[in-house]
């Protein structure tokens, strides 16, 4: 009985040891990584402010190719929340969600895990400007360990763990971002570029969206976002038959002094809604959509065949074909400049939809 009772002891020693031991290791930890980005802190501020585009650079984001993603609310805005789930228990299932935006400064996650185990954490990025087109770009996430869960500490670098896969991801928003030209420089790469980031932006402010929230109209004589989508998907195919038709006309290169609309401005002029237009009868829309991701299936399908005659054209060509319209004369590279930044105008609208008090929150 007296050699039970040592064992029963010893065991209790062995117990108590390591709880004894947690009551001394700290329970918080903290990491924080930068890195400088050669670009403008607007532009980076613009892109890392959509959680959608975590899944571009975040390790996190792509551990799991069959991961299931959902959302809620309007990206780039508070309260906005992105679910993953996963069978991966390095993955797990959990969510998170815009608490907090300082425009152009800072912006405040949450993230809440529900598997493998339960934990509501805070993260946040920042941005702070080095020089005209620099960029430092701070990522950081703050975790807590209750007792007496915390010895773990002693034997898992959690900081460093944490901080090899922030500056993972931060490594790769570098790359994403430095590859996209800042601003329109001419070139074949930057129109391939501006299709890219305006697709990108399209599905970021589209993605997840109800048949309830896809049809409500701020007022009876305005469009729905369904319509704007639908106005998209037909303009673009009608744009680029015409671009097309251009391109088979006699170059002109003799007349490239005519143009007086650079890129630059033609992208600022399209975009700006502070004048609204009529749209044409052949492109007003006739409420075929009722379902975000079939229209998101229809405009790659469209946009597919556009890339690939930016991808195969020849540059110079592009510029020496002119043509006249009623707003002025622009090249072929303007022609299809064009198609992009039309897009681009109706996704600003579908914003401004979505930004509606009444408009609807699922």
């Amino acid at each position: 009985m007296k050699t039970l009772i040592r064992i029963l002891i010893v065991i209790g020693v062995l117990i108590a040891i390591p709880l004894v031991v947690a009551l001394f290791v700290k329970k918080e930890y903290a990491v924080e990584k930068e890195i400088a980005i050669d670009k403008s802190k607007s532009e980076v501020f613009e892109y890392i402010k959509y959680l959608k585009n975590q899944d571009n650079y975040s390790k996190w984001s792509n551990m799991d190719p069959d991961m299931k993603k959902s959302y809620e609310g309007t990206d780039g805005t508070v309260g906005f929340v992105s679910r993953w789930e996963s069978d991966n228990k390095e993955v797990g299932v959990g969510e998170q969600e815009i608490k907090k935006i300082t425009e152009g400064e800072r912006i405040d996650f949450e993230l809440r895990f529900f598997k493998p185990f339960e934990a509501t954490e805070p993260a946040f990025m920042t941005t702070e400007t080095v020089a005209e087109d620099q960029t430092k770009v701070k990522w950081g996430f703050s975790g807590h360990m209750n007792y007496p869960m915390n010895i773990m500490m002693l034997f898992m670098d959690f900081e460093q763990m944490i901080g090899d896969d922030l500056q993972t991801g931060l490594d790769k928003l570098k790359t994403v971002l430095e590859s996209q030209p800042s601003t329109p420089d001419g070139s074949i790469s930057f129109l391939e570029n501006y299709y890219n980031s305006t697709e990108s932006k399209l599905k970021n402010v589209i993605s997840g969206l109800s048949e309830a929230q896809l049809n409500f109209k701020p007022s009876a004589d305005q469009w729905s976002v369904a319509q704007c989508l639908e106005h998209i998907i037909a303009s673009e195919q009608m744009l680029f038959e015409m671009g097309k038709k251009e391109m088979e006309k006699p170059a002109q290169p003799e007349r490239k002094a005519e143009i007086e609309t650079t890129d630059a401005e033609l992208i600022k002029m399209t975009t700006d809604r502070s004048e609204k237009y009529q749209a044409p009868q052949e492109l007003q829309p006739s409420d075929k959509y009722s379902n975000a991701q079939l229209a998101l299936t229809d405009f790659t399908a469209g946009r597919q065949p556009i890339l690939s005659y930016i991808k195969s054209a020849n540059l110079e060509n592009l510029r020496n074909h002119i043509s006249e319209y009623p707003t002025g004369k622009s090249d072929g590279y303007q022609n299809f400049l064009f198609v992009a930044a039309h897009t681009a105008r109706h996704t600003k609208q579908i914003e401004e939809i979505k930004s509606n008090q009444a408009f609807p929150k699922n």
